[in-house]
């Protein structure tokens, strides 16, 4: 009976210190600390960004001001 609880004892200290990384690991993830609304509202504003960054390509796509080299 002793050698089987000091398996399990072994085997609980393993399970916490895995708990142990892996709250470490979650509390040090970008954008933990910001809440869900605050992260759509980083997301609308990035899409936004995109969209426009988008558009100014097409932009200056159609203005061919510079030569697109052929392969």
């Amino acid at each position: 009976m002793d050698k089987d609880s000091q398996d399990v004892h072994q085997v609980l200290n393993e399970l916490k210190n895995k708990f142990q990384e892996t709250r470490k690991l979650i509390s040090s993830m970008p954008g933990i600390g910001v809440s869900p609304e605050q992260q759509q509202q980083q997301l609308q504003n990035l899409r936004e960004q995109v969209r426009t960054k988008n558009e100014l390509l097409q932009k200056y796509k159609s203005l061919c001001m510079f030569e697109i080299p052929k392969e």
